[in-house]
């Protein structure tokens, strides 16, 4: 939760800085301080070192998504496309990377997961440092008042609780697998991990389905319709096991990250583009600091209850998103 807190957080202060120093400026400063906070991790000589270090990493990674998604924003005319391949990336990402930690972790050891990051931060510093062209922006931001208006306040909110839900879930869902598919011809150790890779891979099509249908439709009637599919599914995935169970989460996982490429690309349909690196990263700072309580209620819930409570509680999150998601809708319709 505290890692989580500190990724959102620090987006909303990477986001400001982005309208003033560009895009290219802020990624080599992710990438660097990201380098240097895993080599500090690796020579970490007691835990309150190591979890100091690792929340320095995870503040220095907050800074990408200001600065990747506006640079993202101001490159293509077609937005929606672009953010479900960007999304996709992020996925596989989110997939095999615990796959190759854990293998690091077990055959070798735990700080060449960490050596790993320190050579991919690496050649990316470089790959930046050679290729990207800068493209400076002179529309330095001087009122915050115009980031509050009514659509992407709707939407903020939306966003905020989405996180809250998306987050007590995905942060159990190793748990959750390995407690109740604990009779299949898996070992145990590797049940809550190959799962939950299956859920995240099954987001793939569903990022490449956000991107095509938010070319197509209206963006706020797509969110509202997330917001609504998701809550059946939160109901229902407890009481199921076996091959039911695994079934009805990949489908979870598809329309999950749906949300994703829609969400990216009407933050800048809301927004000029010298606006965007702080909407972005206001969003960032809803979505995954404030939305890291999600995980922290939902220990709450597995520790004195069960895992299944992780889910209703979700399920009621997204039910109370409904509101602004209609609402949104309205007033986008409204707008037209």
């Amino acid at each position: 939760m505290i890692s989580n807190f500190f990724f959102g957080f620090g987006s909303l202060f990477s986001g400001y800085i982005e309208n003033r120093y560009g895009e290219k400026k802020l990624l080599l400063i992710f990438q660097i301080g990201s380098f240097f906070s895993c080599f500090f991790i690796i020579f970490s000589p007691s835990f309150i070192s190591f979890a100091f270090f690792h929340i320095l990493l995870c503040v220095f990674l907050s800074i990408y998504h200001p600065a990747g998604l506006t640079l993202i924003s101001r490159r293509t005319n077609y937005l929606s496309k672009a953010m479900s391949y960007h999304g996709i990336a992020g996925s596989l990402g989110l997939a095999f990377g615990p796959i190759l930690s854990s293998l690091l972790t077990t055959f070798i050891s735990w700080r060449y997961a960490y050596f790993l990051a320190m050579l991919i931060f690496l050649f990316l510093f470089f790959t930046t440092l050679i290729s990207l062209e800068v493209k400076t922006n002179k529309n330095i931001i001087t009122s915050k008042r115009k980031f509050f208006r009514k659509k992407l306040i709707l939407f903020y909110l939306i966003n905020c609780l989405a996180g809250i839900a998306f987050s007590s879930f995905l942060t159990y869902m190793p748990i959750f697998f390995t407690i109740k598919l604990i009779n299949l011809n898996f070992a145990p150790i590797l049940i809550g991990g190959v799962f939950t890779t299956l859920v995240l891979l099954a987001g793939i099509p569903g990022q490449l389905l956000g991107g095509l249908i938010g070319e197509k439709f209206k963006k706020s009637s797509i969110i509202m319709i997330l917001c609504i599919l998701h809550i059946p599914f939160f109901i229902i995935i407890p009481s199921l096991n076996g091959y039911f169970l695994i079934f009805y989460s990949l489908i979870l996982g598809f329309i999950n990250f749906i949300f994703q490429p829609i969400g990216n690309s009407i933050i800048a349909d809301y927004t000029s583009s010298n606006e965007r690196g702080f909407a972005y990263g206001f969003s960032f700072f809803l979505g995954f600091g404030i939305g890291s309580l999600g995980s922290g209620i939902g220990g709450i819930l597995l520790s004195n209850w069960n895992i299944s409570l992780v889910f209703y509680f979700a399920a009621c999150i997204m039910i109370l998103s409904i509101i602004p998601s209609l609402l949104l809708f309205k007033v986008d319709k409204k707008d037209d």
